[in-house]
């Protein structure tokens, strides 16, 4: 079935569909799943930044150019098996053990002496992205565009308990109040 969700143009059909599933997430089982009757379904891309002193997160990464890793086995996995004979060549000269020997955080600090490589910490943050009246149209949206945001994306569930407009037109929706109205065969009608 077409639907609103999906970009499907708007009929008595597609209109009825939307109301049910807005009914469903605000009224109905679904809310059971996000825990308000509230709801907004806000779709957040994930967002990393670099540079975060080290004492204060246990999130690292190493660096190189426009690559990163967020541990030493995913970088020494990404090795050839050239790179990876310097790397514990590196290790033995500083430690006398081959680089996967090493702690954790010895194999952090050998990365972070190595030319051109930064080690340094980072966080994740969620963005807003765009909001959504059902999670079925923040899934489609996700579904069109996750090639878009390559760190990912989410669907977070929003309380609008104090947004009296939002919730105002939903109850309207959802109340038979606020309808489709027939076309009357002219523009500007």
């Amino acid at each position: 079935m077409e639907t609103l969700a999906k970009g499907a143009a708007l009929t008595p059909e597609t209109f009825a569909d939307f109301v049910t599933r807005l009914r469903h997430h605000c009224r109905g089982e679904g809310v059971d799943w996000h825990c308000t009757a509230d709801a907004m379904f806000t779709v957040q891309a994930k967002k990393r930044t670099y540079g975060v002193d080290r004492d204060y997160t246990d999130k690292w990464a190493v660096c190189l150019e426009d690559q990163s890793w967020l541990s030493p086995q995913a970088y020494w996995d990404d090795l050839d098996d050239e790179e990876k004979a310097s790397l514990d060549e590196a290790a033995q000269n500083a430690h006398e053990c081959a680089f996967l020997d090493l702690s954790e955080y010895q194999k952090w600090d050998l990365l972070g002496e190595l030319d051109d490589h930064t080690v340094t910490g980072y966080e994740d943050e969620w963005e807003h992205v765009c909001s959504h009246f059902t999670k079925e149209a923040a899934d489609a949206f996700i579904q069109r565009k996750k090639h878009d945001y390559r760190l990912g994306l989410r669907v977070y569930v929003d309380a609008q308990t104090h947004c009296w407009e939002w919730n105002a037109i939903k109850e309207a929706l959802m109340d038979g109040r606020l309808v489709l109205a027939a076309q009357q065969g002219k523009e500007g009608a």
